[in-house]
């Protein structure tokens, strides 16, 4: 694996980005490119103008081309996110038909994780990760291994990640025929996670927060397993929006805004301070104060908070469960004091922004959140914790969740 070429490319709501890397070791990756592009040929993970997708991804390829000096023509890590993401538990068990003892191998392993997404995903979707959770033999207590040993029955859990076949088609087909490189797709939160959280995090349980433009991914990890991802449809392009709006200004001048004068928690806002905003068509400025204006963002921020609080209590997790606490990261986390917010909202839990680690660039990426995808789809064959089942490639990916149990029978029920 060491020093492999990866392409990835982020395709965001706000900007895609792409990067070539080269794995030096197990843990690091330097980074040869980084190049980006605002557009608004996706929205919460559909494409919506593939001309102009294709238009910016020819941009970044022939950009990345340069820097890293090599052809891209290959395959390439593509994120995929958006509401069209939907995840489950799932758990199956096999048995020996005539109640004898089996040993459990590989085969038998990868049997018990297909039925998992078989069983729980419809052929209209397709399975991106099917993500161990652990199994039990014969009643036992939880096993993270099971390969060796033996029993008349196994049952197995797993965290399955799917989309619309739709949506994934799409991306396949931009890529694939009209690019020549073949995706290798990843949901966008997972990547991010992956490559970011250490171990002890994950083991001691924590809340993986990444704020997009029109989304919010929302991973769980307590005893080294994904316990559970989300997408709330909610990101930072609606405070935007809705500083655009109160202000009557222009979307971008609204997100220039945003980064420079908001303060997330309106407490931390200066209530004696203003800016003066340009009025359109006049020569003319108006005052606008910082507080008023990070109260409204405040709002919306508040929303995204509701939502994942709401879906705590469905789960029935207490946050005080959570111990490595929150972490926070993404684009639209580049506000100031959004930590300072949820840790007003989760009052005994540990709210900090996650940074960016194990690269080597010429930069310094550690506060650059809006890369944390990007830097786990390169970094994906390095921190990827997922079976051996092939679901990742999207070559023939209608047939990859059609059943395969036809070919056990007889031996197991």
């Amino acid at each position: 694996m060491k020093n492999r070429i990866q392409v990835a490319f982020d395709l965001g709501s706000f900007s895609i980005k792409g990067a070539v890397g080269r794995i030096i070791n197990d843990d690091q990756i330097e980074i040869l490119s980084i190049r980006s592009i605002q557009t608004d040929s996706i929205s919460n993970g559909d494409i919506v103008d593939k001309e102009a997708l294709l238009g910016g991804l020819e941009y970044l390829i022939e950009k990345m081309e340069k820097d890293a000096k090599i052809n891209i023509d290959d395959d390439a890590w593509v994120s995929v996110s958006g509401k069209n993401i939907k995840s489950i538990n799932s758990s199956t068990r096999i048995r020996s038909k005539d109640n004898s003892e089996f040993e459990v191998n590989d085969s038998t392993k990868q049997k018990l994780l297909t039925q998992c997404s078989d069983i729980q995903v419809s052929s209209d979707r397709y399975v991106l990760h099917n993500l161990e959770r652990g199994f039990f033999i014969d009643g036992s207590s939880l096993i993270r291994n099971p390969l060796g040993m033996i029993g008349k029955s196994i049952d197995a859990k797993s965290h399955v990640i799917h989309i619309k076949n739709f949506n994934l088609s799409q991306i396949d087909h931009c890529f694939s025929d009209d690019l020549s490189i073949e995706v290798n797709p990843v949901f966008d939160g997972l990547a991010a996670a992956s490559a970011n959280l250490n171990k002890d995090d994950q083991d001691l349980g924590v809340m993986f927060i990444d704020v997009g433009a029109d989304k919010t991914n929302m991973l769980l990890y307590k005893d080294n397993y994904l316990i559970h991802s989300k997408v709330i449809p909610l990101g930072s392009k609606s405070v935007t929006k809705d500083i655009a709006a109160y202000l009557q200004t222009s979307i971008k001048q609204a997100e220039k805004i945003k980064h420079e004068h908001v303060s997330a928690l309106s407490d931390f806002a200066d209530a004696e301070s203003n800016f003066e905003l340009s009025i359109h068509n006049d020569d003319l400025t108006k005052s606008i104060n910082k507080q008023e204006i990070s109260k409204i963002a405040e709002l919306r921020y508040e929303d995204i908070i509701d939502q994942i609080k709401s879906e705590m209590k469905l789960l029935r997790i207490d946050v005080a469960d959570i111990r490595s606490g929150i972490k926070i990261t993404g684009g639209g986390s580049n506000v100031k004091n959004l930590d300072l917010l949820f840790k007003k909202h989760f009052e005994d839990t540990k709210c900090e922004y996650l940074p960016i680690s194990n690269t080597v660039f010429k930069e310094n990426l550690e506060d650059r959140r809006e890369l944390s995808t990007l830097i786990g789809l390169l970094s994906w064959p390095i921190f990827n914790v997922e079976d051996s089942s092939p679901t990742v490639g999207i070559k023939n990916f209608e047939s990859i969740t059609k059943s395969i149990s036809s070919v056990w029978k007889g031996f197991f029920e």
